[in-house]
Formats: structure tokens, C-alpha cells, sequence
């Protein structure tokens, strides 16, 4: 069991030996043995009060009752230090490795990087919300860059190296709704003015992006050979990585390197595809797109391109409206929800859902009629008559 007594009382090398009063003020210790019996190993901690000694002996003898005993030393070590060797671990995507290196660097570390990992609390994590929240950023941009500090305290709790995850119990800034405002979204016309405006050797790209509702690097990485007879074989994204200047490509989004997805292609899209190739040739290994140099288009420079042309002609959207415009029109007029969410390669059927899902035509009017042919096969009419 736990010992909880003073030094200035028992312990003659104690500075304060032998102290003969009752309330003296000096500290309390507790000590114990850590799981093992007598093998264990003793720790001692000190408290100002002895209730606060009391309690701590009682919660570690509970914990090593329960087997949930962790060495409070294991997690006594600075935060910035245990995400630096934990971020060295992670097998990332290029985009995903650049904003968790953004966050530590501008946000979490210069709020907390000095804190030991076992001192932080949630009202620790609710006021770096509050700090971010202060500093301008948007309710998204918080959820983004505390991700990744959630995803260390989870590794950190799998460990054993801290005993409770700061983030439960944690309130951050709510997320606005995720749905679409569909009345905001350019009309199939304006979609069309948009692309006559572009540079003509991208225009091909803004009815890529609305008809097969790709994300912009997703677009910006087709090759030639991706084109298949009725769909588009999707492999790859352009993308940006630390150190390295231009455009890269790499994996999709929530996919591994060499996963892919297909999405259905209209017929005229398709020989819009043929006409652009026998036009303006391809770009590097059969890149559409590409730049006066040759080399692949980076997301900035397009969106700045698509941007420009927008305001030119009184809009203000960005590619991912087009995107919006894809699952849009495709749930509107019917489209099975699974198919669209597999189309745009959502993470889950719950994201799409959460943002498109008040498009999908309305079932009520449907539900009515199936449930009356099906009570009306079985004679639930005749069943409430006799109960009555």
C-alpha cells in the first residue's frame, strides 16, 4: 500500500529535521511500489497538502489493482520533442506531411511545444482552440491543425505513455454544416462561359472537372492513357511537397500509392478528350495539361488562372465549385448517394452524405407508394377492421 507521510518528521538528512510541530506546512510524500510486489520498483512523489498525497497514493494503488498503471515518468517528457520522434514515424501522404508539419511548427509548438505531455489537459486543448480561434483562423482550419496533436495523444495512450487522452471531453469550435448551398453553384451556362474565357489550351479542364467531379490536383494529373472507353481510370494527383520545386504526383486522396478509382464518362467529354490531344498534344507522360515549359501545372497557378477568369465575369468561385457542381447535378437526377461518395473518392458515405445529401430527390411521395401496395397485398385493412 501506499506510504503517505513528511520528510521534516522522519528523515534526518531532511533539511527541516526534526520539525515538532503539529501543522508545520512542509511537504508530503508518497511512496510506493510500482506493479511487481516486492520486485517492483519504488517511486516517490511530493505533495504541499496531504490530501493531495492521499489521493494520488489511492489512485496509483487503484491503477495497479486495475492494470492500468503507467509510469509517470515515461510521458515526462516535452511535447515538441514526442511529436518531432513521432512525426519521424508516420508514412505520409505529401499534402497531409505538409500541413502537420505547418501546424506543429506555426501553432501547437509555439503554444504548448515546452509542456510536458503528461501535464496537458483538455482545458488545455479548448484554450489553444481559443488561441487559434483569436488569431483569425476558421473553425475548419482549427479541426486541421489540432489533428494532428490529436493523433499523438492517441499514439501516446496506445503506448502507455500517457494515461488519458486530453482531447476527451475537450469542446474545440464547432464545424459549420457541411452541406452544399446549391443555389451558389455556377448554372451548366456559366460552367460553359468559364471554360470559353480560359486559356484555350486548359479550357478541356473545367468540363473534366465538372463532368467527372474531380478535385483540382486529380484533374491536373491525368494522363491520356487514363481515358477508357465510357469512364476515367483516376491513379493519380498533383501535388506539392517541402523542398522539391514544381508539381509532383502522388497517390489520391485516402488512398495508397497505386490505388485507383473510376468514374464514369460522358460521351462527349470523351471526344472532347480526343480533340485537345490532337490540338495540343500531351504534357509529361501524356500529361492534358500542361505549362509554356512543358512541365506539369501546379494547384496554385491554376486556381489563380480559374480565379482570374471568374472574376473577369462577376463569379466568385473556385475549381471546387465545379466539383460541387458534379455531385450536385448526379444526385439531383437520381444517382444512387453510394455511387456519387465512390465517384468523388470520399473518405466515407457519411461525408458525402453530410454535404449533398438535402439534394437527393425527395422519397416521400415514392415511400407512400410502395408502403400502400405492399399493406394492400397483405390485408392490413382487413386486420384493423376486425381489431376494431
Amino acid at each position: 500500500m501506499a506510504t503517505v507521510f513528511q520528510k521534516c518528521k522522519t528523515d534526518d538528512k531532511n533539511r527541516n529535521y526534526p520539525c515538532e510541530k503539529t501543522r508545520c506546512g512542509h511537504p508530503w510524500t508518497v511512496r510506493y511500489r510500482e506493479p511487481g510486489g516486492r520486485s517492483g520498483r519504488q517511486r516517490e512523489r511530493t505533495f504541499p497538502t496531504k490530501r493531495e498525497a492521499d489521493d494520488h497514493g489511492v489512485e496509483m494503488e487503484n491503477a495497479k489493482r486495475e492494470g492500468t498503471y503507467l509510469d509517470p515518468k515515461r510521458g515526462a517528457v516535452p511535447l515538441r520533442t514526442y511529436a518531432e520522434a513521432w512525426f519521424e514515424r508516420q508514412h505520409l501522404a505529401p499534402n497531409t506531411e505538409n500541413t502537420y508539419e505547418r501546424a506543429f511548427r506555426l501553432h501547437v509548438f509555439p503554444f504548448m511545444g515546452e509542456r510536458l505531455l503528461t501535464s496537458i489537459r483538455p482545458d488545455d486543448i479548448e484554450r489553444l482552440g481559443a488561441h487559434l480561434t483569436a488569431g483569425g483562423l476558421s473553425a475548419h482550419s482549427v479541426q486541421a491543425y489540432t489533428t494532428p496533436l490529436k493523433a499523438v495523444f492517441t499514439a501516446a495512450v496506445n503506448n502507455g505513455d500517457v494515461g488519458r487522452h486530453p482531447f476527451r471531453g475537450a469542446k474545440l469550435p464547432a464545424l459549420p454544416s457541411r452541406a452544399v448551398d446549391e443555389t451558389l453553384l455556377p448554372s451548366g451556362q456559366q460552367v460553359q462561359d468559364i471554360a470559353d474565357e480560359f486559356r484555350r489550351e486548359w479550357a478541356l479542364s473545367v468540363w473534366l472537372t465538372a463532368g467527372l467531379g474531380l478535385r483540382m490536383g486529380e484533374m491536373l494529373g491525368l494522363r491520356v492513357g487514363d481515358v477508357l472507353d465510357d469512364r476515367v481510370r483516376l491513379r493519380r494527383q498533383v501535388t506539392r511537397v517541402k523542398g522539391v520545386r514544381g508539381a509532383v504526383l502522388g497517390p489520391l486522396k485516402h488512398r495508397r500509392k497505386g490505388d485507383w478509382r473510376d468514374i464514369p464518362l460522358a460521351t462527349n467529354l470523351s471526344e472532347a478528350v480526343g480533340e485537345h490531344v490532337a490540338r495540343y498534344g500531351t504534357g509529361p507522360d501524356g500529361a492534358l495539361f500542361q505549362t509554356i515549359t512543358g512541365t506539369l501545372v501546379t494547384t496554385s497557378d491554376y486556381s489563380s488562372a480559374f480565379r482570374k477568369v471568374a472574376k473577369t465575369l462577376g463569379y466568385d468561385w473556385s475549381p471546387h465549385d465545379l466539383r460541387h457542381w458534379f455531385a450536385t447535378t448526379a444526385l439531383s437526377n437520381g444517382l444512387p448517394l453510394l455511387d456519387v461518395s465512390r465517384w468523388l473518392g470520399h473518405k466515407s458515405i457519411k461525408e458525402t452524405a453530410d454535404t449533398y445529401g438535402h439534394l437527393t430527390p425527395d422519397s416521400t411521395g415514392r415511400a407512400v407508394k410502395v408502403m400502400d401496395v405492399a399493406l394492400t397485398q397483405h390485408r392490413a385493412d382487413l386486420v384493423l377492421t376486425d381489431a376494431a
